[in-house]
């Protein structure tokens, strides 16, 4: 049997689990499919501080993001903003209750699964078998059994 690596091994960065992806998992859950529209933000928003701007909207967004894609947060910077705010804005969230009830209250909401966690590279298998040690019905075992 041979084993052939066609492609880069995934690494795992940070050595820590997602805690949003974590959230997901263990609440049984699936993730809102995209950004929110708004009215699906008129749904959530009164669960949520008014900060400044529309930074919470786009933490929301991110932390969405996050667990659709299961991407790092310096990889969704660019599109959503401080992912740090983000970052910070689910922990205490999810530690208030917030989290929860934001879920809940998005429960019509079109839904996509986790993304499952890819560490095997794309591989090929090769095998044969030899006839020789192939045994017929009306073969004895070898082993005695």
């Amino acid at each position: 049997m041979k084993v052939f690596v066609l492609g880069p091994v995934p690494v795992r960065t940070g050595g820590i689990a997602c805690t949003v992806q974590a959230w997901y998992k263990a609440a049984k859950a699936a993730v809102p499919a995209a950004d929110l529209t708004d009215k699906q933000w008129t749904l959530i928003s009164h669960l949520l501080p008014a900060g400044r701007g529309s930074r919470v909207r786009r933490s929301v967004d991110a932390i969405f993001a996050k667990a659709r894609t299961g991407v790092s947060w310096p990889k969704l910077r660019e599109e959503y903003g401080s992912t740090s705010t983000a970052s910070k804005y689910f922990n205490e969230w999810v530690a208030q209750g917030v989290w929860a009830e934001l879920d809940l209250a998005l429960a019509e909401v079109e839904r996509v699964p986790l993304p499952g966690l890819d560490l095997l590279p794309p591989t090929r298998i090769e095998g044969r078998v030899d006839p020789r040690v192939i045994l017929s019905a009306a073969e004895p075992s070898r082993t005695g059994s």
